[in-house]
């Protein structure tokens, strides 16, 4: 999400699925009139045309978001490229679910991230196979 279009979502939405960057985490500290519950963006197929972090810097972005008290971290989301063979989307889910598991484990009173946000119309059987817990259906709903 573009930082400018933050001000006029951030307090409409329940859940914000693409927090990837300091820059944007401190526009909605600034825009936010609640805490917000976050899903960090991973880049775990590390896809040039994808946002997100990447999975070595994960844990230093959760440690850095501890400062802003209008981000609650619920979970990290990923996207599987949309080439991607089953057994590729297995293993890209299957990462995020174990770093989503691992920050969990630490009990971060920030960053509880026991959610993951994996799955889309195409893949998200297999999503559900590994673990998601929210999906982002669209396209399969108007087919």
């Amino acid at each position: 999400m573009q930082r400018r279009k933050v001000k006029s979502i951030i307090n409409e939405i329940d859940f914000f699925h693409a927090l990837d960057s300091i820059k944007l985490a401190q526009e909605i500290q600034k825009r936010a009139e609640h805490p917000i519950n976050c899903f960090v963006e991973v880049n775990v197929s590390q896809e040039a045309t994808k946002q997100g972090i990447f999975v070595e810097e994960v844990m230093a972005f959760i440690e850095a978001l501890a400062s802003f008290d209008k981000i609650r971290v619920v979970g990290l989301m990923t996207m599987a490229p949309l080439t991607a063979s089953k057994d590729e989307q297995h293993q890209i889910f299957k990462e995020l679910k174990r770093i989503q598991q691992q920050i969990a484990d630490l009990h971060l009173t920030h960053a509880p991230c026991l959610e993951t946000s994996m799955g889309m119309s195409n893949d998200f059987p297999i999503a559900i196979q590994e673990g998601a817990t929210f999906i982002r259906v669209g396209t399969a709903l108007f087919q």
